[in-house]
């Protein structure tokens, strides 16, 4: 019986026992892998930032002009007041929409209870 002799493996390091690859050269599959782990990472750092713009478009305040509705009541118009508030949501005030040819001629305040939503003509709301 023949005793193989390895040659001596510092703590920590494994043996090198099986093939090593040279750095230069590269099969289809570790370029395809590698294709791969670029594309998951360019796709988290859109996610990333997607993330962060639906989170400031959730919390944003709304702008004199933009459209708000109640989610309780349904009633939905067109901002005409922000107020500011040091803890919580704004108070908001609406001029009520109608219809496309029927302004509201009433504001109501929507207090902290309002959400954004798009102009009623690009929703298809219209009759």
């Amino acid at each position: 019986m023949s005793l193989i002799s390895l040659p001596p493996a510092e703590f920590g390091e494994g043996l090198a026992l099986g093939p090593k690859l040279h750095e230069l050269q590269e099969s289809h599959c570790t370029k395809r892998i590698a294709e791969l782990l670029a594309k998951v990472e360019r796709l988290r750092m859109e996610l990333r930032d997607a993330e962060k713009e639906l989170q400031y478009e959730q919390t944003r305040w709304p702008e004199v002009g933009e459209f708000v509705r109640c989610p309780l009541t349904g009633f939905f118009g067109q901002v005409t007041k922000v107020t500011p508030r040091a803890y919580g949501r704004p108070w908001v005030e609406i001029l009520l929409y109608l219809g496309n040819d029927m302004p509201g001629h009433a504001t109501i305040d929507l207090f902290a209870n309002w959400e954004l939503m798009d102009p009623p003509s690009a929703t298809g709301q219209e009759s």
